[in-house]
């Protein structure tokens, strides 16, 4: 990844640091269970975006902590595009909305 020195990674020892550490910004989870688009929904420049695990997305307690819940829309109720994909998508959404592109 040629822009890996311009990023941090931050690494959490368990969801519950993650979270303690979140309580007080917006996290966005991208899950095929939600009902609204991610067209409809207005990002914010400080927003944390959650992705599950291709095979199997996050744990239930995960989505009960979570309100705002996005999915990109599939044709034809297929199941889902992969994890680079989705995340493409939704980083060039947020972006645009930003006008950080």
């Amino acid at each position: 990844m040629d822009y890996m020195d311009e990023k941090e990674i931050r690494y959490y020892k368990s969801s519950d640091q993650f979270f303690d550490e979140k309580q007080n910004q917006r996290i966005i989870l991208m899950t095929t269970k939600a009902s609204s688009p991610y067209t409809e929904f207005k990002f914010k420049k400080n927003d944390t975006i959650l992705f599950g695990r291709e095979s199997a997305g996050v744990p239930e307690f995960v989505h009960k902590m979570i309100n705002n819940r996005l999915k990109i829309p599939m044709r034809n109720n297929k199941r889902s595009l992969n994890i680079s994909s989705s995340v493409a998508i939704i980083l060039a959404e947020c972006l645009k909305q930003n006008k950080l592109i």
